[in-house]
Formats: structure tokens, C-alpha cells, sequence
């Protein structure tokens, strides 16, 4: 299992982390730069707050505490669904391929006779 995939697992079950908490239980060394790329590699919304904490010999020490929300949890499981049923559509079957099946096979008499009733929209 990789950081990036650690840290974006730790932060779909609802967790939030500073940068001394990823280090002990995520050993991600460097949080900022790990959220960074997650955000970019698969456009999501991490949100952070500043915190201060005991640092070095106890002296305060500002960190970024980041998290991920309900809703954008919620949008990143419905996507990661809708993307795995397109990649099995596109993909067919042992049994399409026996049967001579192909994924987007157009057949121009059936568009004929179909033409007539345009398809309904799914939502």
C-alpha cells in the first residue's frame, strides 16, 4: 500500500491529521505535500485549519490540521462507483465475446425503426 493511498484511506473513514499525527500512525513524513498531490491527482477537497500545538521541548507549534467532509466523502465514493460500472460496461464478458458480442456495436436498422422515439434521459 502506498502514502497516497494510506493517507487518502485514513481520511475517507473520517479521520483528521496534523502533521505529528500522520507521521506517528500514517508515516507520512511530510502531510502538506501528500494532500497537495491527492488534491491534484484526483480532484478532491481536503480542507485544513490552522491549530497550534506543543512542540519541540514544549514550545507551541503551528500546524494544518486536514480532513475530508461528509459531502466530499460522499462525491468521491459516488464517483469511484460511476467510474467501476463504466469500466465493466466498456469491458465485455466472457459470455458477449462467445456469443459474438461487441461493446458499442451500432447496427443502422435498428437505428431506423428507433428513430422515432428519442431515448430517455437517465438521471
Amino acid at each position: 500500500m502506498t502514502k497516497e493511498s494510506r493517507v487518502l484511506e485514513a481520511f475517507m473513514s473520517g479521520v483528521s491529521f496534523n502533521r505529528f499525527e500522520a507521521e506517528k500512525v500514517l508515516h507520512d513524513h511530510c502531510l502538506n505535500s501528500t494532500v497537495a498531490t491527492l488534491q491534484r491527482k484526483y480532484a478532491i477537497t481536503i480542507n485544513r485549519i490552522y491549530e497550534t500545538v506543543r512542540g519541540y521541548l514544549g514550545s507551541p507549534t503551528r500546524v494544518c490540521r486536514y480532513w475530508i467532509d461528509t459531502e466530499e466523502r460522499e462525491r468521491i465514493i459516488f464517483n469511484r462507483i460511476w467510474k467501476q460500472k463504466r469500466k465493466e460496461a466498456a469491458n465485455p464478458t466472457d459470455q458477449d465475446k462467445e456469443s459474438g458480442l461487441q461493446p458499442n456495436m451500432f447496427n443502422p436498422t435498428n437505428a431506423k425503426a428507433n428513430s422515432q422515439t428519442p431515448p430517455k434521459k437517465q438521471v
